[in-house]
């Protein structure tokens, strides 16, 4: 074939094109939905593990603050103990 000069390609042919490169992207498309799908739920996993540990860091300051204020309760108390008997 001469430089300029197209072969006659047959709409089956030109269709068939379209279909194989429908087929392609379809398989491309599923295989990258698959791997966001999979990080997704990698993300969730690692997310429900994160707000457990802030649960649980949050229970420990829970508890820090309740002794904490115990504390300062009772020393007050006693405090206040020293003042009446001053």
């Amino acid at each position: 074939m001469e430089h300029g000069q197209h072969r006659g390609v047959s709409d089956e042919e030109i269709l068939g094109g379209f279909a194989s490169l429908h087929e392609a992207m379809a398989t491309g498309f599923e295989a990258i939905a698959k791997r966001f799908e999979a990080i997704d739920h990698r993300f969730g996993a690692l997310e429900q593990r994160m707000l457990q540990r802030f649960d649980a860091v949050d229970r420990r300051f829970n508890d820090l603050e309740r002794r904490m204020d115990a504390r300062f309760d009772a020393v007050e108390k006693r405090l206040d103990v020293l003042e009446t008997t001053r």
